[in-house]
């Protein structure tokens, strides 16, 4: 752990420090509870469709830098370059040309306005549809790199943002994995993903 990394996970204490393998799904042991609620949030969702959780938390933080942002921030406008229609952490996605956001509501039975603003909801519709283009779990976490692109082996899947974004952000999502990340959100939550280059 970096300097840097330790001064700033100071204030939450030795036990913030204290973690699990990112492949197993379970990422955080001993932390405070106001620490890890979004993390909670993702391994749920992680569990739920057999998903790594360190992947989904990696595109959360390149979406959003986990931060869940309202509906109308990006709802779909043509013409306007801010409303692609991509809503929340996991960026699901309806305009002219995509239905992410479709997609994962068909998956989950989660209704679509509850996809757009809630947190936990939309984390398990992002989880869906990684889960869905994949298909069977890979061995390697470097494996899911076409399903986030939008070339997985089970669904091809097309959109401006999150899933299906295309190489660019693929690339992005596993540069946070081999570096990792950490952030405090708005809430106030501290959210720390280690480096996975491990597992890559």
């Amino acid at each position: 752990m970096s300097r840097r990394y330790f001064l700033r996970l100071s204030g939450v204490g030795a036990a913030a420090a204290v973690l699990g393998v990112a492949g197993s799904g379970k990422l955080f042991a001993q932390i405070d509870p106001a620490y890890s609620s979004l993390v909670k949030e993702f391994e749920e969702a992680a569990d739920e469709y057999d998903v790594p959780a360190s992947l989904l938390l990696a595109m959360g933080y390149v979406n959003t830098r986990w931060e869940m942002p309202p509906p109308e921030a990006s709802a779909y406008k043509p013409g306007d370059p801010h409303g692609r229609g991509a809503y929340g952490i996991m960026q699901l996605v309806r305009n002219d040309t995509a239905d992410t956001l479709g997609e994962a509501a068909r998956l989950t039975g989660i209704p679509e306005e509850r996809l757009k603003a809630d947190r936990g909801s939309n984390i398990r519709g992002g989880a869906a549809l990684l889960a869905e283009a994949q298909g069977e779990r890979p061995a390697r976490l470097g494996d899911y790199f076409g399903a986030i692109s939008g070339r997985g082996k089970r669904r091809l899947f097309k959109a401006v943002a999150g899933i299906g974004a295309g190489e660019l952000y693929a690339e992005q999502v596993f540069d946070v994995l081999r570096k990792g990340t950490y952030e405090t959100i708005l809430d106030g939550e501290q959210v720390q993903l280690p480096s996975q280059e491990g597992e890559l």
